[in-house]
């Protein structure tokens, strides 16, 4: 072998292994851009779940079951109240128990009062925009049962996004593989919150 055809066969060799080296570089970063950008895409999710959430318990509580409905579940937030008990006096007192000096008031408080004093929602927070997926102008899906547990009737709810609408212009392929992966383990191809056949109220993050 004469020296020149060495020298080519040797370049040739060396931009192989500098192409090989940028692919496996390339395909690295690309993981690693996608994990970053899905994580922070979870997170605005999640926060997101979390106070729709709430929302749902608020609903439960005057209602006996679910929301299956953005609209309504606003119109809920925005105009009507929840009833609680307050305590008036000594109740361990009989003698002002008895002359009427302390008793329980019920009262009626606002849903949306009632959710900024628990700091689930901020003063100004626009409840419209509750229902709408970060960074997108799709809704969140949200849905709405029932299950029988030990013979009796609990009320079950679901509000979650796929992968491809929340992820949608990053790789085709590692949406694919990150929908597979969480419905894998958790029965969804995405991020949800509560399940609609069992009775559990818990993000599939947690």
């Amino acid at each position: 072998m004469t020296k020149g055809r060495k020298t080519i066969i040797e370049l040739g060799l060396l931009g192989v292994i500098v192409i090989l080296i940028f692919l496996i570089y390339n395909s690295i970063k690309t993981n690693i851009d996608f994990e970053n950008e899905k994580n922070r895409k979870i997170e605005l999710v999640k926060t997101k779940l979390m106070n729709a959430r709430e929302l749902q318990f608020a609903y439960e509580r005057k209602h006996r079951e679910y929301c299956n409905d953005w609209d309504k579940l606003i119109k809920f937030t925005l105009e009507d109240s929840l009833e609680f008990e307050r305590k008036i006096g000594d109740l361990e007192d009989s003698l002002e128990v008895a002359e009427g000096r302390a008793y329980i008031e019920k009262v009626q408080i606002p849903v949306i009062q009632k959710l900024t004093l628990d700091s689930v929602f901020t003063k100004n927070f626009d409840i419209h925009t509750l229902k709408y997926i970060p960074e997108t102008d799709s809704v969140f899906e949200i849905a709405a049962s029932s299950v029988i547990a030990g013979g009796v009737k609990l009320p079950t709810f679901q509000i979650g996004v796929d992968f491809s609408i929340l992820l949608h212009g990053l790789d085709p392929q590692l949406i694919q593989n990150a929908k597979e992966n969480f419905e894998k383990r958790t029965g969804y191809p995405g991020i949800r919150v509560g399940k609609i056949d069992h009775a559990t109220t818990e993000g599939n993050w947690e």
